[in-house]
């Protein structure tokens, strides 16, 4: 089947898909050589296991080998393949519909909060909008209480109210500002219609926002003691009386301890109204009405107080915008540090023959263009896009780089042919079949790539579907970022798997070939006494020289030769029979001449027949031999693994990892979940640093005493009926011990029972009931009109304001508070139905609620499917066990670091907890299966070729990754802050089971090597 496949002869085509039986021990049969059974009752346990394992990997090794044949055959045709069905994946890029709305992003979508959410704006409106002035004494010394301060803020107060946008439509007076609806004696004295009012906080509440009154006033001082938690706040949402603690601070006090003296510093709060766009969650009026808002206020001088410090969502949005833009910068920056890593790390100036710098370019570029396609295939498949989102192209850059490292770390690996000489160099040997045996540099060079992918195709397999198990198993998070980011990690990783075995060996084929084509040129050169030029071109001498080598050599052919030829006779070139026949050739006289073709002639002599074992018995030879040859630079396989495996670098290794572990155990018990207000503000933005300075001020002189509004709603019932129930709902719930009672105690339905009992008036049915509210709402309770709303049916909703103490409140007490008034509400309701508690922020506090479920689970559901994988592709429990090991040793570190970097569990950090699973298992996954691969007798031999072979490309593979992250540290921004430290955390840790973990477990208790597993059973 293969011989017509390919074009080549059956024992060309064994050699060429997949290694020969005989390297395996099989008998005729197809089952294992039983002709030792030392070990069979251990290796019997795991048959089964073992030959799925086998099974898989030929397949695998028979995928590679037969993509090598097509790539190596025709390069040309497989780029412009993978060129254009890139382009047509990345065609999805048109369909980008970037999401930049943070709830959107790091909330679970379909919550409890989310639905209340819907229902309480469809019918009472969006929040309102809220600018906030701090205002800081002068010189530190200024009484902002002295009447001569207060008269300043009044100048203040009025420059707010005169700033208006949108051709003066727009402005913080009744314009559109937030108004009051409930009543208010102090401006019904006045004269004043209530519902004309505007919503805001300030101390000036003490003179009605009336500059007469505050004239007026012979002693202000002593106006704010007599009144303070006494007098009415006219115009304050959040409190019927004038508190001192959400408008003043750094209060001063007479010996007393009681009476107020002065005040360092004051707080304005102005609201307005906001109609949010369903999309973006903001309004865009209102927006620019904020942005002159902080303008104006900034711009003014004044003397009594510091430069104002405005906080808008207008600012609060563009100072997380700059700030993103800023480490955008970095992130450009880091790219180019990984393509210029990626060069470096293949280039050799002082060995030019084993320097590959161009191919580490070629490595980056394709998985430049792996991800553009993927991303598109992500996003033409519903997958959202985001600006963190971006930051994936940082991992798909580390696995890409890691597996195109594996690649090239086996491409000069010894060939297993008889002719092969394991004490030269491999680019040597080549030339010899080149210059001697008459082969084309395209054959020679088809040979090395199918024998380097049939080698590293197995464990970047395993590499690649262990990663694309743990990004799907991640995206079953309930954070909607979060996976989406392991989405397009899954997509990135599978697209860039399936370029590396097609572009990636195309473009390393012609780099092979000019490699090649250079050694020629060299030997020719050497030959004639001529100087060689580096780097081959077309065009240059060495081009020339390699020609005139190649048409020279006897039977040899050109590449323009090549060119025309068919794929077919070309694969066919690729192994030659076992009887090598050398043409003679017309020599001189001169003796090394003649040396040289007598060595020649004796290295390609016809060779005996294959004794049995003769493969592996050659094979070990090889490898001896090939150990002789990079002795020298091998420092992975020679003093590194001297060092790592001798009993004190193990004891080191060993007890680094227990105490890492038991520090990670305790930071594990430590951590709290929670996460900062306005966690995407950040200082140091030009132009809007004043945003966080603002904030900061506030957290500082403001936080104590502070409260939140949260709102109780009641949905469609007979309130007549169900007064009871009403009554026993709002006792129950002024009862919880972080409701502030006394907000509660204006509600429409106590003020309605209130009219009812003034007025004498008494109702025996529902329909009298309802007749009254109207009449009510009508007249006297007009200030609660927008707080029921009546139909022809009835009452269908109502309101009732509430406050809750939030001093210094986490997010997993917030949590909790919510989750017990919702269900202090459902035991109380009765009659009533369905009742909502909320606010703003349970959207939030919800995400608090399943962030350690979805957490656990989608790391659950990782591992495991990780776990499964490598059972069949490594073929041993234990090797499984180990990976799976090592893997939730860093999940569980990641998670304890949470509490070194003084960080809090939240939507935000939970997400590396989860795609550390990913990242994790490609190290010590290379090195297991390495190990199991190996011949060698013992486990310290076998750790120790582990380390030799690719010791060198996972050691580049994360270096190139953390070299991209380490530039993150520059990052202001919160998310990118937290990139950077569990990144690294991550990335190390992964090197480290990797590097020094694995093989030193694996010397200790490492599993069987499946080939000698299988030769004993």
């Amino acid at each position: 089947r293969m011989e017509d496949e390919a074009g080549v002869n059956a024992e060309d085509a064994r050699e060429v898909a997949v290694l020969s039986d005989d390297e395996y021990d099989v008998d005729e049969k197809g089952g294992p050589d039983r002709r030792s059974s030392a070990t069979s009752s251990g290796a019997a346990q795991w048959n089964y296991l073992l030959r799925a394992s086998k099974a898989i990997e030929l397949l695998i090794a028979k995928t590679c080998a037969r993509l090598a044949v097509a790539c190596a055959a025709s390069p040309a045709r497989t780029i412009w393949a993978c060129v254009i069905i890139a382009i047509g994946c990345g065609m999805g890029w048109i369909l980008l519909d970037d999401e930049n709305q943070v709830e959107k992003l790091y909330t679970p979508q379909r919550t409890r909060a989310f639905a209340d959410r819907d229902w309480v704006e469809d019918r009472f409106g969006d929040a309102d909008a809220v600018s906030l002035v701090y205002l800081n004494r002068e010189n530190g010394k200024t009484n902002l209480f002295d009447k001569d301060a207060l008269l300043e803020l009044f100048d203040l107060y009025d420059l707010a109210l005169s700033i208006d946008s949108e051709k003066h439509t727009r402005g913080y007076d009744t314009r559109s500002c937030a108004q009051v609806f409930w009543a208010s004696d102090v401006f019904t004295d006045r004269g004043t219609s209530a519902d004309l009012l505007c919503q805001k906080e300030s101390i000036l509440a003490f003179w009605a926002y009336n500059r007469t009154r505050l004239e007026a006033d012979p002693d202000p001082l002593a106006t704010i003691n007599a009144n303070v938690g006494v007098a009415e706040d006219c115009c304050s949402p959040s409190s019927r009386t004038i508190e001192l603690a959400s408008i003043a601070a750094k209060l001063e006090y007479a010996a007393d301890g009681r009476t107020i003296t002065g005040a360092g510093a004051l707080r304005l709060a102005f609201y307005l109204e906001q109609s949010l766009n369903e999309r973006s969650r903001s309004d865009p009026h209102a927006r620019r009405l904020e942005n002159k808002f902080d303008r104006r206020i900034r711009g003014a001088r004044w003397a009594y107080f510091q430069n104002p410090i405005p906080v808008t969502q207008y600012g609060i949005d563009t100072n997380s915008d700059a700030a993103f833009d800023g480490d955008r910068l970095f992130i450009n920056i880091a790219i180019f540090i990984i393509i210029a890593y990626a060069f470096l790390a293949l280039y050799d100036r002082k060995r030019p023959e084993r320097s590959r710098g161009v191919v580490g370019l070629y490595a980056v570029l394709t998985v430049v263009i792996s991800t553009l396609a993927a991303f598109g295939l992500a996003i033409l498949s519903g997958v959202g896009f985001s600006p963190s989102t971006g930051v994936a192209v940082f991992l798909v850059l580390g696995i890409g780089l890691d597996d195109s490292f594996v690649i090239c770390g086996l491409i000069d690996d010894d060939l297993d042919e008889e002719w092969y000489d394991p004490t030269r160099s491999p680019l040597e040997n080549d030339a010899d079949r080149v210059l001697v045996h008459g082969e084309s540099v395209e054959a020679v060079t088809s040979r090395r790539i199918i024998h380097t992918l049939r080698s590293s195709g197995p464990s970047i397999t395993v590499t690649s579907i262990t990663d694309t198990a743990a990004f799907i198993g991640g995206s079953f998070t309930e954070t909607p970022d979060i996976s989406n980011f392991n989405r397009f990690c899954a997509a990135a990783v599978m697209v860039d798997f399936a370029f590396q075995l097609t572009l990636f060996v195309a473009l390393l084929t012609y780099d092979q070939r000019n490699r090649l084509k250079r050694k020629l040129a060299e030997i020719e050169a050497q030959k004639t006494g001529d100087s060689v030029q580096r780097g081959c071109c077309s065009g240059s001498r060495c081009c020339v020289k390699t020609e005139r080598a190649v048409r020279d050599a006897p039977g040899g052919t050109t590449m323009d030769d090549a060119a025309d030829a068919d794929v077919a006779p070309e694969v066919a070139a690729v192994e030659s029979s076992s009887q090598v026949v050398v043409k003679a050739k017309a020599v001189d006289d001169d003796d090394d001449d003649a040396r040289n073709l007598d060595e020649a002639s004796a290295r390609t002599a016809p060779l005996p027949p294959k004794a049995p074992g003769a493969a592996s018995s050659r094979a070990a030879s090889s490898r001896a031999a090939s150990k002789r040859y990079i002795k020298d630079d091998d420092f992975w396989g020679g003093p590194y693994a001297d060092v790592l495996l001798s009993w004190p670098g193990r004891i080191f290794v060993l007890s680094a990892t227990a105490v890492v572990f038991a520090m990670a155990v305790v930071g594990a018990s430590r951590v709290r979940m929670d996460i900062e207000d306005n966690w995407n503000v950040v200082e140091g933005v030009p132009g809007y640093n004043y945003v966080r300075k603002g904030l900061d001020f506030e957290q500082k002189h403001f936080a104590r005493g502070a409260t939140e509004w949260v709102g109780l709603y009641t949905k469609r019932a007979d309130y007549y009926e169900s007064r009871d129930d009403m009554r026993r709902l709002i006792d129950d719930y002024a009862d919880e011990h972080y409701v502030v009672t006394a907000s509660l105690e204006t509600n429409w339905f106590d003020a309605h029972q209130g009219w009812l009992d003034e007025t004498g008036q008494t109702v025996s049915s529902s329909e009298e009931y309802l007749a009254s509210l109207r009449t009510y709402l009508a007249g006297d309770g007009i200030d609660y009109a927008h707080k029921v709303l009546i139909d022809d049916r009835g009452v269908y909703a109502t309101e009732i304001d509430s406050l809750w103490e939030d001093d210094d409140v986490t997010g997993g007490i917030a949590k909790r508070r919510m989750r017990k008034a919702r269900e202090q509400v459902r035991k109380s309701s009765g009659d009533l139905g369905t009742v909502i508690v909320y606010n703003n922020g349970f959207v939030w506090y919800e995400s608090f609620a399943v962030i350690a479920r979805s957490t656990i689970f989608a790391m659950l559901i990782a591992c495991v499917t990780v776990f499964i994988v490598l059972i069949f592709l490594l073929g041993d429990l234990l090797a499984a066990v180990l990976v799976a090991m090592f893997v939730t040793f860093t999940c569980l570190v990641t998670f304890g670091s949470i509490n070194l970097y003084s960080d809090d569990l939240n939507y935000i950090t939970s997400f590396f907890i989860v795609i550390a699973v990913g990242l994790s298992t490609d190290a010590p996954a290379h090195i297991c299966h390495t190990y199991l691969e190996s011949r060698d007798a013992t486990r310290s031999l076998r750790a120790r070729e582990s380390l030799s072979k690719l010791g060198p490309s996972v050691f580049r593979g994360g270096i190139s990754t953390i070299l991209g992250i380490a530039v993150t540290g520059f990052c202001v921004t919160y998310i990118f802050e937290a990139f950077f430290a569990y990144l690294m955390t991550i990335l190390i840790l992964a090197l480290w089971n990797g590097l020094a973990l694995m093989p030193v477990v694996c010397s200790l208790i490492g599993p069987m090597p499946t080939h000698d597993i299988i030769v004993h059973a």
